[in-house]
C-alpha cells in the first residue's frame, strides 16, 4: 500500500507501508517505477491537509507528557520534556509509555530523547533502533557516524557537501567554520552547533504552558458528561487553592480532556475580573463541556471516546489584592458581594455569547447625551467612575436631572408650542397625544465644533423636561433655532424619566 501525490514530474509516492517497504519501495519513487517493481501495489491519493490536522491533534495529545509540544515538519512531533520525565519514572519509562499508547492507536513511530532538539531529531530519524536515548557525554560520538541529512540540512546543501567528500557529521565537526560558511552559507555550521548544544534552540509549543495547573488521571476512563463535571469540580478546587496560595487570580482558564483514541477536547473560558473561586470556575465550564464533547463526534458506546486524563490550567494570571467584602453582613446587603454576582453573571454571558457582545458603559468627554458614554468590553479592567461628577462636567458645572432611559436614536415628535422658541404645551409621540402640565428648561447644548459637520448632532439643541397631565415625565429637545438662517427646527423625544 502506498500514497501518491502529483508533482512536476508526474505521480510520486509520498508514503509506503511496511509491506511496500519490504518490496523495495520508498517515498519519492515515481509511481510508474513503483508499479514496475511491484505490479500488485495498491495506491491511494495522499491527503496532506488531513495528515497535517491529524498530526496537530496528536501533538496536542502529547501535551500529557509536556506543556511544550510542537509539530515538527510533516511527519514529526517535538516535545521538551525538561523537568517532566521524572513524573513518568524517567526518560526510558516515558518513551515506553508513549510507544505503548501510540501502538494502541495503530500508529508506528520512532522515538528519541536527547539533550538537544537537533540530536533528538537526528536520533529519531537515523538511529538504528525504534527508541533511542542519547546521553549528554556521548552526544558528539553519537552524531559523528550519522549522515549529514541528520543535521536537518536541505538536500541541495547535502549534495554539495557530498561532492567534496563531506558525507558524515564527523566530517564537519573539526572543520573551521569560516570557510564552510563562506562556501555553503550559515546552515551547516548553525545546525551542527544546535545539535551539539553550542547554540541554543527552543521548541515553540502549540499552547502556552499553564502558569498554574491541576491534573487528574483516571484508572478507568470516563465517558459520561456527569463524570466529567465531577472531575472539573475536583480540578477547580485544586486550582483555586493554588491561585489563592500564590496570591493571584486567573483571567483565562483552559480545560483539556485527553481521549483514549488520541483526540483532545479543549475548552477555554475567560473572565472579566480575576477569578479564583472554585464554584465560579465550575459554573463557567459546565455550560461549555457538553457541546465540546459532542463536537468530538464519538458515538455512544465507542471505547475510543472515553477520557483518560483531564487538565485544568490558568494561562493568564494577575496579582490579586485581598479585600474584606463584609463584616458578617448578609450577602444581599453587601454591595461588594452584589457586584461580584454581577461580574460572574457577565462572565457567563461572555463565555456563552462571546465577549465581543457583552459590554459595559464608561463616561466619555462629550456634552451630547448619546456621546457622553461609550461601550467598553467587559474584559477590559474596570475602573471606578464618578458618574455624578461626570454629569456635572457635561452640564457645565451644574447638575440638572437627566433620564436614565434614552431613546437611540431620538424619536421624532409633533409639538405645539405657545411661542416658536418656547416649551411645548402639547406633543404627539407614537400616535399618542400628551398635554403638558409642567415644563422646565431650556438646557441648551451647542454642537461640538471639533467634530465633522455630519447630520447627527450638528444643530444646536434646546432640551426641556416636561410632565404631562397623567404625571408622566419626558425629556424633549428642539434641534435648530428659529432665528438662525438655514435651520429647520425639529422636535425629538430623547428620554423618559422613571
Amino acid at each position: 500500500m502506498a500514497l501518491t501525490a502529483a508533482s512536476r514530474h508526474g505521480q510520486r509516492l509520498t508514503a509506503v507501508n511496511a509491506a511496500a517497504e519490504r518490496a523495495g519501495l520508498a517515498a519519492g519513487l515515481p509511481l510508474a517505477d513503483a508499479r514496475a517493481l511491484c505490479p500488485a501495489l495498491a495506491v491511494a491519493a495522499a491527503d496532506p491537509d488531513g495528515d497535517a490536522a491529524a498530526l496537530h491533534r496528536l501533538a496536542l495529545w502529547c501535551g500529557r507528557y509536556s506543556p511544550w509540544t510542537a509539530v515538527d515538519g510533516p511527519d514529526g512531533i517535538a516535545l521538551d520534556i525538561t523537568g517532566c520525565a521524572h513524573l513518568f519514572g524517567g526518560e526510558t519509562a516515558l518513551l515506553g509509555d508513549l510507544h505503548a499508547r501510540l501502538s494502541g492507536f495503530g500508529l508506528s513511530a520512532r522515538l528519541a530523547a536527547a539533550p538537544t532538539v537537533g540530536a533528538a531529531w537526528a536520533a529519531s530519524r537515523h538511529a538504528p533502533g525504534p527508541a533511542t536515548i542519547v546521553a549528554a557525554d556521548t552526544l558528539a560520538g553519537f552524531l559523528g557516524p550519522l549522515p549529514l541529512a541528520a543535521l536537518r540540512l536541505e538536500a541541495t546543501t547535502v549534495d554539495a557537501l557530498a561532492q567534496v567528500g563531506l558525507k558524515r557529521v564527523r566530517d564537519l565537526q573539526d572543520k573551521p567554520a569560516a570557510p564552510l560558511t563562506a562556501r555553503y552559507g550559515p546552515g551547516p555550521v548553525e545546525r551542527l552547533d544546535q545539535a551539539l548544544g553550542r547554540r541554543s534552540e527552543t521548541i515553540h509549543g502549540l499552547l502556552p504552558p499553564a502558569l498554574h495547573e491541576a491534573r487528574l488521571g483516571f484508572a478507568d476512563p470516563i465517558v459520561l458528561t456527569a463524570d466529567v463535571e465531577r472531575a472539573v469540580a475536583t480540578l477547580a478546587e485544586a486550582l483555586a487553592s493554588q491561585l489563592v496560595g500564590a496570591g493571584v487570580g486567573a483571567r483565562r482558564l483552559d480545560l483539556r480532556l485527553w481521549r483514549v483514541d488520541g483526540r483532545v477536547a479543549a475548552v477555554s473560558v475567560r473572565t472579566s475580573r480575576l477569578c479564583r473561586r472554585a464554584d465560579h470556575i465550575v459554573r463557567l465550564f459546565r455550560e461549555r463541556i457538553g457541546e465540546r464533547l459532542d463536537g468530538l463526534g464519538g458515538e455512544a458506546g465507542d471505547p475510543g471516546s472515553a477520557i483518560e486524563l483531564a487538565v485544568l490550567g490558568a494561562l493568564a494570571v494577575e496579582t490579586a489584592v485581598a479585600r474584606q467584602d463584609s463584616l458578617g453582613m448578609p450577602a444581599a446587603d453587601d454591595g461588594a458581594a452584589l457586584a461580584d454576582d454581577v461580574t460572574r453573571l457577565l462572565d457567563r454571558f461572555g463565555n456563552r455569547f462571546g465577549f465581543d457582545r457583552v459590554v459595559r458603559f464608561a463616561p466619555a468627554a462629550s456634552a451630547i447625551p448619546e456621546r457622553a458614554v461609550r461601550e467598553v468590553a467587559v474584559l477590559e479592567p474596570e475602573r471606578r467612575h464618578d458618574w455624578t461628577a461626570h454629569l456635572r462636567a457635561a452640564q457645565g458645572g451644574g447638575h440638572i436631572g437627566r433620564p436614565l432611559l434614552l431613546a437611540a436614536p431620538p424619536d421624532p415628535v409633533t409639538v405645539l408650542a405657545e411661542v416658536p422658541d418656547g416649551p411645548p404645551v402639547l406633543f404627539e409621540w407614537r400616535r399618542v397625544s400628551h398635554r403638558v402640565a409642567r415644563a422646565d428648561g431650556p438646557e441648551r447644548l451647542a454642537p461640538e465644533w471639533w467634530r465633522p459637520r455630519d447630520a447627527a448632532g450638528w444643530l444646536t439643541r434646546d432640551y426641556y423636561r416636561v410632565e404631562d397631565t397623567d404625571g408622566r415625565r419626558f425629556w424633549l429637545f428642539r434641534e435648530g433655532l428659529y432665528d438662525r438662517p438655514g435651520d429647520a427646527p425639529r422636535w425629538f423625544l430623547h428620554g423618559v424619566f422613571a
